[in-house]
């Protein structure tokens, strides 16, 4: 089985045909590193149907509960989408996250490392949000949605170096698509709260740390491993832990007092940088600097002595809050924290944290 594929083989599987079935009235090419998902909208908008008319009648898709199908879709799927449209499987497979590795801890959500992923209770799964690069947008024929972008920790465009955009900048909504059992136009430029335009502010350029970082990131999510000066080499779910614990213990664990003594440090070491601390808390880029600060310089630098000592009352701690709606599924909500990780992921993170 394809480490993509689904545990259940016969998961979102298309009822078999006798006959091939025949192509949609019109054709939409894919575009260069464009995402399923983006392409699917486009042609919902191009044959003037809800995406859940689509994957329905088209595909044979009847499971609403399953709103990112999309990411890692089953074989026999990318098949019968490949008989209505004409689109070879093979480059339909690229579109996808099948490439990447197998989710662990809910890793491509949206704003993933920020706080209020660990300071708030689970969001609705439902609704799903992206990002978007600017200067990318306006330079397309018709615009689309690239498939890095919809990683959930992406901040910076891997073309340009510019913030991507997550949030409109006239009403402050979230950028996403339109529900799937909607018809509307899909326009990834275009707010679906208020309909103005979400390009303002599109050359922002990201802060180097981050660019480094979020390119660590990519390529472990690629590769599975993670390469980052100090800390060596880190399998993915080891680098996932490790951002957890650090970050989870910041707004989880640690009192207010703590906490301020914490944002103290951190805006010190980047004060020239000029971005509120707070930011850290909803924002992708703010969150990756956050990260690169607790992590750079391991194991001697201010933000890799903060994360060591966070590291290691948190695997001496008989019992805390960890990263609540990341903890395992049945999880105790009291469990020790180390218990939320396999025994080779706490001797991982035992052996960073070191002595102190």
């Amino acid at each position: 089985m394809l480490r993509s594929e689904p545990a259940d083989a016969t998961a979102l599987q298309p009822a078999s045909s006798p006959t091939r079935p025949p192509p949609l009235p019109l054709y939409v090419a894919p575009a260069s590193e464009e995402a399923l998902l983006s392409w699917l909208l486009r042609l919902a908008t191009r044959l003037r149907v809800s995406m859940h008319t689509l994957a329905s009648r088209s595909f044979g898709i009847e499971d609403r509960s399953d709103t990112q199908w999309w990411c890692r879709p089953h074989r026999w799927l990318l098949a019968r989408i490949s008989e209505r449209t004409d689109v070879s499987v093979a480059r339909l497979r690229g579109m996808t996250f099948e490439g990447f590795e197998a989710v662990y801890r809910d890793d491509e959500a949206s704003a993933r490392f920020a706080g209020r992923r660990y300071d708030g209770p689970a969001p609705d799964r439902r609704t799903y949000r992206f990002a978007v690069c600017g200067q990318c947008l306006q330079g397309d024929t018709s615009p689309y949605l690239r498939s890095a972008w919809l990683i959930g920790w992406m901040a910076v465009c891997p073309v340009h170096g510019t913030l991507l955009i997550e949030r409109c900048k006239s009403c402050g909504a979230g950028l996403r698509a339109a529900p799937f059992a909607v018809v509307a136009r899909f326009s990834p430029v275009t707010c679906t709260r208020c309909a103005k335009s979400v390009l303002g502010n599109s050359d922002v350029a990201a802060h180097p740390a981050v660019v480094h970082l979020q390119a660590a990131l990519l390529r472990g999510k690629r590769d599975g491993v993670v390469e980052l000066e100090g800390l060596g080499r880190l399998t993915w779910r080891e680098m996932i832990a490790l951002a957890d614990v650090l970050i989870g213990m910041v707004w989880t664990d640690l009192t207010l007092a703590e906490q301020d003594e914490i944002f103290r440090s951190y805006t010190a070491d980047i004060r020239d940088q000029r971005r509120e601390v707070d930011r850290i808390y909803d924002c992708r880029h703010g969150s990756l600097h956050f990260l690169s600060w607790l992590t750079t310089g391991w194991p001697d630098s201010p933000g890799a002595m903060a994360g060591r000592r966070m590291l290691n009352r948190w695997l001496t701690a008989d019992r805390n809050r960890l990263c609540r709606h990341l903890r395992p599924a049945r999880a105790d909500p009291w469990t020790s924290g180390a218990n939320n990780f396999d025994s080779p992921i706490r001797e991982r993170l035992r052996v960073l944290a070191g002595a102190l």
